[in-house]
């Protein structure tokens, strides 16, 4: 795990492997392992930069409000740091967005780009949501997970996890990022509509079938105006990243490894 000083803030990155350039940004609430499952089903072929969004991991608390431009900056930031021209980009969720808004803002370095579970404009349903995932959190991590449990998992995972669910709930409430609520203040407010007619790398947008918290006619949306865009949809909640991770896995491959 490194660590780079921006202008901005401390941001905390890992790099893992050798091989085509692949920069991954996970979720709200979470850091860079969040794409742990997925990165074990894939090839050994990638040399993942795994950056955590500031509050998270070893990322430094933000002294204000988050914005999309600023994460992409510091994004640019390290793939500069690190030597990397060119590459392509995936993200989770508020990671989704971020590496849209990457896709759109530096479209000579962006190969290729994969949103997961994102969306381009919060509607109502997702403000009420993620104001009320914020006041789960400063009542009780333990009882915020139990709701994500509940709310980000299909009934077959939750059925299959059914016996561990009090370990499962407890490692992710102790895990919750610090910068968790200023994540959810910027989720409150997404709005990246106008920067998707910028985006001109091969674009591959997955929605979750059953996802509760961003639900997957937004990925629809995406998919029709980001041009030459490809849309396909999988069987899981919001929570895919973990359950449906083969799933992801293959899908990702299958995209960044396409002719170009």
């Amino acid at each position: 795990m490194s660590t780079l000083q921006t202008p901005e803030a401390t941001v905390g990155y890992d790099v893992v492997g050798e091989g085509t350039p692949l920069l991954l940004f996970h979720g709200t609430t979470m850091n860079r392992t969040a794409w742990d499952l997925v990165r074990a089903e894939l090839p050994a072929e990638y040399r993942y930069v795994l950056i955590e969004l500031p509050g998270s991991g070893e990322s430094s608390m933000p002294d204000g409000p988050i914005e999309i431009d600023g994460l992409v900056r510091q994004a640019l930031a390290v793939a500069d740091h690190l030597g990397v021209d060119r590459f392509h980009v995936a993200g989770y969720s508020l990671g989704a967005v971020v590496a849209l808004a990457t896709a759109a803002q530096a479209p000579d370095r962006v190969a290729s780009c994969t949103s997961l579970c994102g969306w381009a404009t919060t509607d109502a349903r997702m403000r009420f949501t993620f104001g009320l995932w914020r006041r789960l959190i400063a009542t009780s991590p333990e009882l915020f997970m139990r709701y994500a449990v509940a709310d980000g998992f299909t009934a077959g995972a939750i059925a299959a996890l059914e016996p561990m669910l009090d370990g499962v709930i407890a490692m992710g409430a102790s895990s919750i990022a610090p910068g968790s609520d200023a994540h959810l203040e910027l989720d409150e407010r997404i709005d990246i509509a106008d920067q998707l007619a910028s985006i001109a790398a091969p674009t591959l947008v997955i929605g979750a079938e059953q996802d509760r918290w961003v639900d997957v006619s937004h990925s629809h949306g995406l998919a029709a105006a980001i041009a030459g865009a490809r849309l396909t949809t999988v069987p899981f909640g919001h929570l895919v990243i973990q359950e449906g991770a083969a799933a992801v896995a293959a899908l990702l491959h299958d995209h960044v490894s396409g002719p170009r």
